[in-house]
């Protein structure tokens, strides 16, 4: 029978027996740059998977994604149950599985919000790290390199509180948390307080220092709006990637509470910008939501931010906009909402944060995009693509040299892959092979073939 290859149009979806789900929507192309949605699993547009999904729980606190893969960190519930990370192919939202249960000095890593945080240095170190009771200020804030194959945890050492006091919830990480390459900073903000935490290691030490002249704690005396008196729960810090040193270590950050705006902050405690300065016309976040992200494509300046939880006619979305080269607010400018609907409308039970971060993806026709994740608690997960425009649809291939063709009785990559993987309609693997060019077709039918090449993501659907 004669053998066809169709448009890679059809990804997979993050659940078995599916094909991927987007969000409906047609976003506009705005200033020369485009919006995709590839896949979305949430309570608006994929109730049942979701809900059938590892992650529709409230444990399911924070996600993160690495150019392959979205983690997602589940702390584990009440108890003592374990802490996992589920993985989800960025590109296709196939469910990967879980990586092995995690463990700590040979031991089981359990407790309430034990994975509260998880994200990746920036020389490629996955961590997780728990919340911090921190009531007498005598112990050590504790955060956890993750060996990706086996799920075991390596202490990065320990972070002295030096007496400070304070709850926090979610830390930042920027540099390398090993110190072997270079310096690395962490950062939190006090759930409740009006404190900001930090923490130091200088490149080639094995000590963590306080980042405010040696103490951990930095006071903050203003918040947008001005009548909050403090940031209130579950708050946020992101240090800002493109003003960070490895030499000089941090020179801005946000702190971003439920009683606040996300607000940039000097590293003296002072603010700097914000959304007090944003232009008539946009959307100023609602107290009470939580997450704020930098990043750029092409030379614009983006920035990303949640607009609300669930509360009036909020339901999780994020508002895209640009911003200048100096990245001031009163040069915001907002682009697309994502999801256009929302992600969903159901309580977490708290006020967590909403996950936001990127990715680079290969350049394209001279073009370049970025891969926006958007992560709530108990509401659902969506990969969004924003590009300059000419780079193409996620409808192509995601790695340009590379294509899939039936030759006779074989499926065929133009380039070697690290996997090749053939799924069935009803989302099962029916063939696979591994650092090969080649893969043997199955019976008649119709298949999607995905192969990994140079670590990004080649789908075809094709036709035996």
């Amino acid at each position: 029978m004669k053998k066809l290859l169709l448009s890679a149009s059809v990804l997979m979806m993050a659940s078995a027996g599916a094909f991927a789900a987007t969000d409906g929507k047609t976003y506009t192309e705005t200033d020369g740059f485009t919006c995709e949605n590839l896949w979305v699993l949430d309570r608006i547009h994929t109730e049942a998977d979701y809900n059938a999904s590892p992650i529709a729980q409230k444990s399911s606190r924070t996600a993160f994604a690495d150019g392959k893969i979205v983690w997602v960190a589940v702390s584990g519930p009440t108890g003592a149950e374990q802490a996992v990370l589920h993985k989800y192919d960025i590109m296709t939202g196939q469910h990967l599985g879980e990586l092995p249960l995690l463990t700590a000095d040979g031991v089981a890593y359990t407790g309430t919000l034990a994975a509260n945080t998880v994200g990746m240095d920036d020389h490629g170190h996955l961590y997780v790290a728990p919340y911090q009771a921190n009531s007498k200020g005598d112990g050590n804030a504790a955060v956890y390199i993750v060996d990706t194959e086996s799920g075991k945890l390596a202490s990065v050492g320990d972070l002295p509180f030096l007496g400070s006091i304070g709850r926090f919830d979610y830390i930042d990480v920027a540099g390398d948390l090993t110190g072997e390459a270079a310096r690395c900073d962490v950062m939190a903000t006090c759930s409740g307080g009006k404190i900001v935490f930090g923490w130091t290691r200088l490149q080639g030490t094995n000590e963590w220092a306080g980042m405010f002249e040696e103490l951990p704690e930095l006071t903050i005396s203003a918040f947008y709006p001005a009548k909050a008196e403090n940031f209130s729960t579950a708050p946020s810090t992101t240090i800002v990637r493109s003003l960070y040193s490895e030499t000089d270590g941090v020179n801005m950050f946000y702190a971003d509470g439920h009683a606040t705006i996300a607000t940039l902050y000097n590293i003296d405690g002072s603010i700097a910008d914000g959304f007090m300065n944003a232009p008539e016309g946009v959307v100023v976040p609602e107290t009470g939501t939580n997450g704020l992200h930098e990043m750029t494509v092409g030379s614009q300046n983006f920035v990303v931010y949640s607009k609300g939880q669930y509360a009036g006619e909020h339901s999780c979305e994020a508002i895209v906009s640009t911003i200048n080269e100096n990245m001031e607010f009163s040069s915001l400018k907002n682009l697309w909402t994502i999801p256009e609907d929302g992600l969903g409308k159901v309580s977490d039970g708290g006020v967590r944060v909403h996950c936001i971060n990127s990715v680079a993806l290969p350049e394209v026709n001279g073009k370049q995009a970025r891969l926006v994740v958007s992560f709530k608690c108990f509401n659902g997960l969506a990969v969004y693509k924003v590009a300059e425009a000419g780079y193409g649809s996620v409808e192509g291939n995601v790695v340009a040299d590379a294509t899939i063709r039936v030759n006779g009785d074989v499926i065929s990559v133009s380039e070697t892959a690290e996997t090749i993987e053939v799924y069935n309609v009803a989302g099962q693997k029916v063939a696979e092979a591994r650092n090969a060019t080649e893969v043997a077709a199955p019976a008649n039918g119709v298949y999607v073939v995905k192969a990994v090449v140079a670590g990004a993501p080649v789908v075809a659907k094709v036709i035996l």
